[in-house]
C-alpha cells in the first residue's frame, strides 16, 4: 500500500514540475527569440511581434482563457502557463500598439522629428501593460513593493533630477507649442537656427554655420524664447551709418532709401525707411530699416544695404564733403570715370580728355534712356539716382531685370561695338548721369592702337565684375564673335 502511494505521487509531482516549467520556458523561447532577431531590420522584427501575438490570441481563444482573469475565481482555476501566454499577449500587444503607432506618425514629418510625444506615449503604453499584466494577469502582490518604490523614486529624483527637469521641459513644451520642428528660434543671445528635432530631453537647432546645437529642455525653459517663424518668417532689421554734418539731412535720407531700392531681397511691404538718429558736430547718424522674407537673406541683405547706401552716398557727394574748386572746370566727373573699368588702363591726360566731351543729362522718374533695339553706341554714367533695366521677349513679355544706382555704368558694349541695346532703361527716381558718344574714343583709338585690347579686356573685365549683373543685362554681347574683332570693325 506505501509502495502504491508513492508511486502515484510521482506523476503528480512531475506534473507540477511540468506545469512550472511550461511558463518559463515559453517566456524563455520568446526572449530567445527576440535576442535572436535584433541583427534583422524593424520590419522583421515588428511582423514577429505580430505573428506571436495572433498565436497567442489563438492559445487564449482557444482555452477559453480570460485576459482579466476573475478575481472571483479560484486562483488555480486557470493554469499557469495560460497565464504565461495571456502575460505575452498584454505585452505584444503594447508592442504592435507602439509599432502601429510609429508607423503612422513615420509619415507625417514633423511628428517624425519631434520624437517626444512618440516616445512618452509608447512609455506610457509599454508601464500600462505591465501594470496589468503584474496586478491582474499574475495577481502578484505589489503592495510591497510600491511601497518600496516610494524611496527608491526619492533616490532616483535626487539622482536624475537634471535628467527629469528636461523631461518635464519637454513635456511642457509639448503641451504649450512655443515652437514646432522647422520653426527658426533664437535662445537669448546664444543660439539661433532652425529646430530639427525635438524629443524627451534636448532639442536640436541647425545653426547658421551648418552646425548642430544639443540643447537641453531644462536650459530652452529657461531661455528668452523668440519664434522668428511665427506669425510669419518676414524679418525686419536695420543698420546704422554716419554721413558728414554738413550734408543735408533729407537728401541723406532720400538717398538712403534709394540704396534700398538696389536691394532685390528686400520687401516692398512694409516699406522700409530711414531716419535721423543722432547729430553731432562732425558727422550725423542715420538708421536704414528694412525687411526680408526670411532670416536666411538677412545676412546677405545688410552687406549689400551697407555697400549700395556708402556707394550712393558717396557719388551724391553726402559721404565726403568735395572741394568746391575741384568742381570747376568739369572734373567733378573725374571721380566717376576712375572707378570705371572700362578706363582702367588710360592714362590721367586721356581722363581729363573724356571728362571733357562727357555729356550731362537729366532724367525724371518714369523717363525713358534709351529702348530696347537702341543703337545710340553711348556709353551712360550714373551719378545719382537709379535706373530701373527691363527686358521684353516674346515668350514672357516685359519683365523688370533690377535695378542699378550712382557710380554704375551701361551700354560699353554699345559703345565699342555699336550694337543695339538688349533692354530698356527708365528713371526710377530723379536721375542725374553722363553721356560718352563713340566718336570722343575714335580719336583715342587712332593715336593709339594698342587700346583696342585694353578696351576688350577692360570690358570683359566689367561684364565679369559680380555687383554689375544688372548693367550686363543691358548688354549685347555675342558670345559668338570675338569682342576685339567688333571692336575694330565698329572703329
Amino acid at each position: 500500500m506505501r509502495r502504491l502511494r508513492v508511486a502515484r505521487a510521482l506523476p503528480l509531482g512531475d506534473s507540477k514540475m511540468t506545469s512550472s516549467l511550461l511558463p518559463v520556458s515559453i517566456l524563455g523561447i520568446v526572449i530567445v527569440s527576440y535576442i535572436a532577431l535584433r541583427p534583422f531590420s524593424v520590419q522583421v522584427r515588428r511582423w514577429f511581434d505580430f505573428v506571436c501575438f495572433i498565436a497567442a490570441s489563438v492559445i487564449l481563444f482557444r482555452h477559453q482563457t480570460a485576459l482579466l482573469p476573475d478575481s472571483a475565481a479560484p486562483a488555480n482555476a486557470t493554469p499557469l502557463w495560460l497565464h504565461a501566454v495571456a502575460a505575452i499577449w498584454w505585452l505584444l500587444g503594447a508592442r504592435v500598439l507602439v509599432a502601429i503607432m510609429s508607423f503612422t506618425l513615420n509619415h507625417n514629418r514633423r511628428w517624425r522629428e519631434a520624437r517626444l510625444f512618440p516616445d512618452l506615449t509608447a512609455a506610457a503604453i509599454y508601464a500600462s501593460a505591465v501594470l496589468v499584466v503584474l496586478i491582474s494577469v499574475l495577481a502578484l502582490p505589489i503592495g510591497g513593493l510600491l511601497a518600496t518604490s516610494g524611496v527608491l523614486a526619492i533616490v532616483l529624483g535626487l539622482a536624475l533630477q537634471n535628467t527629469l527637469a528636461d523631461v518635464f521641459a519637454g513635456i511642457a513644451f509639448g503641451i504649450e507649442a512655443p515652437f514646432n520642428v522647422g520653426d527658426r528660434i533664437s535662445l537669448g543671445d546664444k543660439t539661433e537656427g532652425t529646430v530639427v528635432q525635438m524629443n524627451w530631453r534636448s532639442i536640436r537647432i541647425l545653426t547658421d554655420g551648418d552646425d548642430v546645437a544639443i540643447v537641453p529642455n531644462s536650459v530652452v525653459a529657461k531661455s528668452d524664447i523668440v519664434n522668428r517663424s511665427s506669425p510669419t518668417r518676414v524679418r525686419s532689421a536695420f543698420i546704422e551709418l554716419s554721413s558728414p554734418a554738413a550734408s543735408s539731412p533729407e537728401q541723406v535720407i532720400d538717398t538712403l532709401k534709394q540704396a534700398t531700392i538696389l536691394c532685390p531681397t528686400i520687401l516692398a511691404v512694409p516699406a522700409s525707411s530711414a531716419v535721423l538718429t543722432r547729430i553731432g558736430s562732425r558727422k550725423s547718424r542715420y538708421r536704414v530699416s528694412f525687411s526680408v522674407a526670411d532670416t536666411e537673406h538677412l545676412s546677405s541683405t545688410k552687406d549689400q544695404l551697407l555697400r549700395h547706401a556708402r556707394r550712393q552716398l558717396y557719388y551724391s557727394g553726402l559721404y565726403f564733403p568735395r572741394d568746391a574748386s575741384a568742381e570747376r572746370g568739369g572734373s567733378a566727373v573725374l571721380p566717376l570715370l576712375e572707378d570705371i573699368t572700362l578706363f582702367e588702363a588710360l592714362g590721367a591726360e586721356q581722363m581729363a580728355e573724356l571728362a571733357a566731351h562727357l555729356t550731362p543729362r537729366s532724367l525724371e522718374p518714369g523717363e525713358v534712356l534709351f529702348v530696347q533695339g537702341g543703337t545710340e553706341a553711348t556709353l551712360f554714367i550714373i551719378a545719382s539716382g537709379i535706373l530701373q533695366v527691363s527686358q521684353n521677349s516674346d515668350h514672357s513679355g516685359s519683365q523688370i531685370v533690377g535695378s542699378i544706382g550712382g557710380g554704375d555704368y551701361i551700354g560699353e558694349v554699345s559703345l565699342l561695338t555699336g550694337s543695339p541695346y538688349a533692354a530698356t532703361a527708365t528713371a526710377r527716381t530723379h536721375c542725374r548721369l553722363y553721356g560718352l558718344d563713340c566718336n570722343v574714343i575714335k580719336p583715342l583709338l587712332a593715336a593709339n592702337t594698342d587700346l583696342f585690347a585694353e578696351f576688350d579686356r577692360s570690358a570683359r573685365r566689367g561684364l565679369a565684375i559680380l555687383n554689375r549683373a544688372v548693367a550686363v543685362r543691358a548688354t549685347n554681347d555675342n558670345a559668338g564673335q570675338s569682342l576685339l574683332s567688333r571692336i575694330r570693325a565698329f572703329f
